[in-house]
């Protein structure tokens, strides 16, 4: 029996003008915003129309995780992937995502936010939350993890602290690097380990700033019982990752040298990593990212929902459908500054999920599950595109 097809009218793309509440810095530098008005930094809010269902996605491109831009994507969205989609049924989410990948190859983030519009879509079509489009949830709730930013010892101890005892996360990961202050790094360490006890996960992530030998020292000086080592050297070192995994007494998680499937395959084969961490930005939306889930799993190793969706709780609603649906995800989720318990989201009129006892609930509502301010929309929004026929 055939279905109805529900083909996509239009797309309209919406550059907002906002910036996260929690301005991070990385190993690699701080992230980038321009003043007001600009699209450094900016997210792009995604409509996409069929049979009078629109599914909305959001997504910021971080770098310099991605090479891709606000400004990319719109270009990328407007010129090459709406255009070639229109018509198209939106029931067949796997055809449309090849289609544009094949098109124009190598833009996650704008594929992404196409995958996000897509699934809130057909699932509200459907009358059924996105992970079941994806292969239905496999747990209850998710536990999440904190990510803590680089500061001085103080300001760093200080807000691992106030996240384990404010809502009670059981996962901390520490930024670290460049491998130049090591004696930095295991002098915070060791202050943070006292402050928070020893219940509370430990992970670090370097963000691809460290070397094999020292990132094995680090683990060994520090002495506060690591349980994972987030990408400590570059993207493309898997037979430094190899080395690191053989002589530390810590997993180590890929972020930056995954992105695809394909990727997933070489670390598995180069074992490299006990873990694979995703970003929807930047391994290409919920979809290619439960491929990579599926990947690991064959290979023995197991995945990690990555992105702190800091300043969007869509993001954050996304990476909750992910993580539901995914059978081997370790540690703790980290989109956990995307919740309202930690900064409200304007654009967003409900609450479909929050921090509870330092896990997230799975959203239950069709799509998505997020219903949107659209006076909000209008008032950030830099400029507004719409793709039709």
């Amino acid at each position: 029996m055939s279905h109805k097809a529900l083909a996509i009218e239009s797309l309209e793309i919406i550059p907002l003008d906002t910036v996260p509440p929690t301005k991070r810095r990385i190993p690699t530098g701080p992230h980038n915003f321009g003043g007001e008005g600009s699209w450094v930094g900016r997210p792009i809010l995604l409509g996409v129309s069929a049979g009078g269902v629109t599914g909305w996605g959001e997504v910021r491109p971080i770098n310099p995780f991605v090479g891709e831009t606000a400004t990319a994507m719109f270009a990328a969205l407007r010129d090459f992937y709406g255009p070639l989609i229109l018509g198209r049924d939106a029931l067949s989410i796997e055809s449309i995502l090849r289609a544009c990948e094949n098109h124009l190859p190598a833009n996650p983030a704008a594929l992404a936010v196409l995958d996000m519009a897509l699934h809130d879509l057909v699932g509200k079509a459907l009358g059924v939350p996105a992970h079941v489009l994806l292969g239905g949830a496999c747990r209850d709730s998710i536990p999440l993890e904190w990510s803590v930013g680089l500061a001085d010892e103080a300001t760093m101890a200080k807000e691992a602290v106030s996240v384990v005892e404010k809502y009670g996360v059981k996962y901390v990961c520490v930024k670290v690097g460049p491998a130049a202050g090591i004696e930095f790094d295991v002098k915070v360490l060791k202050t943070i380990r006292n402050a928070i006890g020893p219940d509370v996960f430990l992970g670090i992530d370097a963000n691809t700033t460290y070397d094999a030998v020292s990132a094995v020292q680090l683990v060994e000086r520090s002495g506060v019982g690591i349980t994972y080592f987030e990408q400590p050297v570059p993207a493309r070192s898997l037979r430094d990752m190899r080395w690191i995994r053989d002589r530390a007494k810590v997993s180590v998680m890929a972020d930056e040298s995954v992105y695809t499937a394909m990727d997933a395959r070489a670390i598995i084969e180069a074992e490299a990593a006990d873990v694979l961490g995703m970003k929807l930005y930047k391994c290409g939306g919920m979809k290619r990212s439960r491929e990579i889930a599926v990947v690991a799993e064959a290979g023995g190793a197991r995945v990690n929902c990555a992105g702190t969706a800091n300043g969007s709780y869509i993001e954050a609603i996304a990476g909750a459908h992910l993580c539901a649906s995914i059978p081997n995800h370790t540690f703790g989720a980290e989109f956990m500054m995307g919740l309202p318990a930690v900064a409200v989201d304007e654009m967003i009129v409900n609450r479909p999920i929050d921090v509870r006892d330092g896990h997230c609930n799975i959203p239950q509502g069709p799509g998505l599950g997020f219903e949107m301010d659209a006076a909000f929309v209008k008032r950030k929004a830099i400029t507004r595109e719409i793709v039709r026929k």
